[in-house]
This record gives C-alpha cells, sequence and structure tokens, in this order.
C-alpha cells in the first residue's frame, strides 16, 4: 500500500496489543500513522485492518525508505530498535519511541513505576490492590494488563505500570512519582 509521505506521520511498529493501542491513541489525537510489523503474517492483521481499515501498512522487513519519511516511529516492545532501518531513520532525525513515552508526555497525575528482573506483576498487582483497598483511583497496566495508553481513558487519581526492560528502553526521563526496581538478573 502507497503511504503518505510528509513529516506528520508516525509510524507505528508492532501489530500486537501495545501496537493497537498505540492506533487507537494516535486516532484519538487526529494524528495521521502508517502501520509495519516485521512478520509477513501477523496473527491479528484481520483485526487491525477491520478497526484501522483505511491505514496504510507494510509487512516483512522494515523498509528504511517508510521510517525516513515520517517523523516518529513507536515501536512495540520486545522488538529489535538496532535493526538498520531504525538507526537509520534515528541518524537522521526520526526520534524513536515507544508507547510509554507518549503515556508519560499525556499525564498529568502521579506516577508509580514497577520494575526488575522478577516478581514484576506481583508486586503491581499488590500494590493497586492496597491503593485500591485505600480508595484510590488508581489505574493499573503497562507490562500487565492493559496497555499504559488505555489508561489515559480511565478516570484515574493514579496511575501504576509494571515495566518491563524494553518499554523502558526506549523513554527519555521516566520521571515517576515512586519508582520500585525489584531483583535484577542477566
Amino acid at each position: 500500500m502507497s503511504l503518505i509521505a510528509t513529516n506528520k506521520v508516525t509510524a507505528i511498529i508492532g501489530m500486537g496489543i501495545t501496537g493497537q493501542s498505540v492506533a487507537r491513541y494516535l486516532t484519538k489525537q487526529g494524528q495521521p500513522f502508517v502501520w509495519l510489523d516485521t512478520r509477513t503474517e501477523p496473527a491479528t492483521l484481520a483485526e487491525v485492518l477491520k478497526q484501522f481499515p483505511d491505514v496504510s501498512y507494510e509487512l516483512g522487513e522494515l523498509n528504511a525508505d517508510t521510517l525516513l519519511s515520517v517523523s516518529e516511529v513507536v515501536v512495540s516492545p520486545g522488538l529489535d530498535v538496532n535493526c538498520p532501518a531504525i538507526i537509520q531513520a534515528q541518524e537522521s532525525g526520526v526520534s524513536i519511541v515507544g508507547d510509554i513515552e507518549l503515556f508519560l508526555r499525556e499525564i498529568n497525575k502521579p506516577l508509580i513505576a514497577i520494575t526488575g528482573s522478577n516478581a514484576k506483576t506481583t508486586v503491581t498487582t499488590l500494590v493497586g490492590e492496597m491503593a485500591t483497598s485505600a480508595g484510590v483511583k488508581i489505574a493499573v497496566g503497562g507490562n500487565i494488563g492493559v496497555p499504559a495508553l488505555d489508561l489515559l481513558v480511565q478516570n484515574a487519581d493514579c496511575y501504576l505500570l509494571e515495566l518491563s526492560s524494553f518499554q523502558l528502553e526506549l523513554i527519555e526521563r521516566l520521571n515517576a512519582d515512586v519508582a520500585v526496581v525489584l531483583n535484577i538478573s542477566a
């Protein structure tokens, strides 16, 4: 499919749950985007095309020309940001971010962030339950359950994110009100 060649377009890499949350977010912002997936047959393709029938997309090896034609690339967690097309785009001045960076740009409520190699989900769940028991309207997500950008529609007093190393590698500054680093292993 043809892509729009303008600096006001965002590229989303990955058609999984995170990529879909980014697409919903960008759609609400009125921000045009193109979609790329490194898989030639993503399992979610039919669902994506049903939700976003007019979106341009490319499947398979990432095309550097496509990434060079956009102003920002949002990479889903776990995808290799060291692939040649992404590196070339970044070296040419294209912003490379993840969904957490977009989330951080939007929030104006306290943020609790939990990361580490072990027990992230357990601790995040426990903190969420404690906050709820204390009467705090808390939105819990990130690497657990609901993608971070989908939390923005909740009327929360506070956000609680479980964050993987893949989510953290593409943020400029976390600036959490509370940050917890649990056990770390290779």
